[in-house]
């Protein structure tokens, strides 16, 4: 792959606890033991499928680390036989129709990967053309060939958008005297992490940015810290725009150790409400910071929220919503508490759609506390890389529900399930999405439903509370 990379470059996620546990681990012991894998050549199939199943969705950063857009790809790991990519690509569109993915297009944009051999698919010009970029694969049936230019160009100029990896396209797919046509036709250009050596990449980058000058870069799975560095701090880094990948938990917006003194305080208040402090003895906390109140307040009014009025006091807010959906939005208040910090939106929108989706299926059960408990293990399913402190040790003050605890610390329990397919969904792992609704008896329909739901809740969220992001400029 990466003799590919130098090639094409410089020429390219109701039972009891025991049994459920013991049905967890069952499953993972069956996908283990799997035929099925993930690999760089997958089994093709002969024919197209009712349904591609699951679509992932991954997070794309920007350079502060606000999540700007999202990207969409098929990761079922099939392939088509004799030239039906087209086919193949018709059903991806048609199923993020149905899906109604693009409602997440009112906040976010969209990467979206299809064959280029796909460009005369007539569903390419009912897409939202401001808010999609159509990623490019290759298609080994068919070689790229100068037919394909006139097409390309025809697309832009009614506003279509285009990104493709360069490693992708190497001398087997695309003749090297007609790269630089091809390239020069992008919006963006995409660099794969995930296949080479960065000690080697280093040096490519100051070449890459200066021989394709109208192309913005995203870099695809950024797995550390260092390999952001790279991008950020390599000769022509201004040319990277977005980026992806688990970097974002491992990026520490905070010293070892040290906890900003606002989220200290929201920790305290959060402390003071598990332990049925008073009304009064809360309003004085918050008395300390006004500005707290007003987020908490801010996030609690939100339209989405669906109040009936709004609550203007602590004590109101006890009254009407309860100390458990207090103590629900007090621990958005830790994600904000630091003003101007990507890193920690992008996690509380992370930690926002785990929580949301895990209290829809607990909801789907009819069990109202149990649905606000697994908010609660979503929610704080990321603290421990918000606070750079180590689990138990950010949770165990709090004093969470056990099935919470468990599931966050542990790995184990009732709620350990929701919490692994919450991430499954996040991964767009179809076997481990399949193999876990099969435990939790949830259809996968209701399942991709549910988290679509709630990846376009967690953004009206932080939209209505004035906690977003600028996409004007993706």
């Amino acid at each position: 792959m990466f003799k590919n990379l130098i090639g094409g470059l410089a020429g390219r996620l109701k039972k009891n606890e025991e049994s459920q546990a013991d049905e967890i681990a069952a499953v993972e012991k069956e996908l283990e033991a799997s035929p099925v894998k993930h690999s760089a050549e997958p089994e093709p199939i002969d024919q197209l499928p009712p349904t591609l199943g699951f679509v992932a969705h991954q997070p794309v950063m920007d350079r502060q680390h606000r999540v700007v857009a999202y990207e969409f790809f098929v990761k079922s790991g099939a392939t088509v036989k004799g030239g039906k990519q087209q086919d193949f690509d018709r059903l991806m569109l048609t199923t993020l129709q149905n899906m109604e993915v693009f409602r997440l297009l009112a906040y976010r944009r969209a990467l979206v990967h299809i064959s280029i051999s796909s460009l005369s698919e007539p569903l390419l010009l009912q897409m939202p053309a401001k808010s999609v970029i159509f990623v490019l694969e290759p298609d080994l049936a068919q070689p790229v060939t100068v037919e394909i230019m006139p097409i390309l160009d025809d697309l832009r100029s009614k506003g279509l958008r285009f990104a493709l990896e360069p490693a992708a396209f190497d001398a087997q797919v695309l003749v090297e005297r007609l790269q630089p046509e091809l390239f020069n036709r992008m919006d963006f250009m995409l660099l794969d992490f995930a296949a080479p050596s960065t000690r080697v990449l280093a040096p490519i980058l100051d070449q890459l940015p200066r021989r394709y000058p109208n192309a913005r870069w995203m870099a695809r799975n950024v797995g550390t810290a260092e390999d952001l560095d790279i991008c950020l701090r390599a000769p022509g880094s201004n040319r990277f725009a977005l980026f992806h990948g688990p970097f974002i938990a491992t990026v520490r917006s905070l010293e070892s150790g040290k906890v900003d003194s606002n989220q200290t305080r929201v920790l305290q208040i959060m402390r003071m409400l598990r332990a049925n402090a008073e009304p009064r003895e809360l309003e004085a906390q918050f008395k300390l910071d006004s500005v707290l109140l007003f987020k908490l307040l801010r996030f609690i009014n939100s339209p989405v929220n669906g109040l009936a009025r709004k609550v203007q006091t602590i004590e109101e807010t006890l009254l009407l919503l309860g100390r458990e959906t207090l103590f629900k939005w007090l621990s958005m208040l830790l994600f904000t508490a630091k003003k101007e910090d990507g890193t920690a939106l992008a996690l509380l929108e992370k930690s926002l759609i785990r929580a949301r989706f895990l209290e829809r299926l607990g909801a789907y059960r009819g069990n109202k506390l149990e649905a606000e408990h697994l908010f609660l293990t979503g929610m704080f399913s990321l603290l421990d890389v918000l606070l750079n402190q180590p689990f138990p040790d950010v949770l165990d003050p709090l004093e969470l529900p056990p099935t919470v605890r468990d599931a966050v610390v542990e790995n184990k329990g009732m709620f350990s399930p929701y919490l692994a397919l919450a991430l499954a969904c996040e991964q767009g792992d179809d076997q481990r999405i399949n193999a876990l609704c099969k435990v939790l008896d949830f259809e996968v329909e209701h399942t991709c439903r549910y988290y679509i739901d709630s990846v376009v809740w967690a953004q009206e969220v932080l939209r209505e509370s004035d906690v977003h992001n600028d996409v004007e400029a993706v």
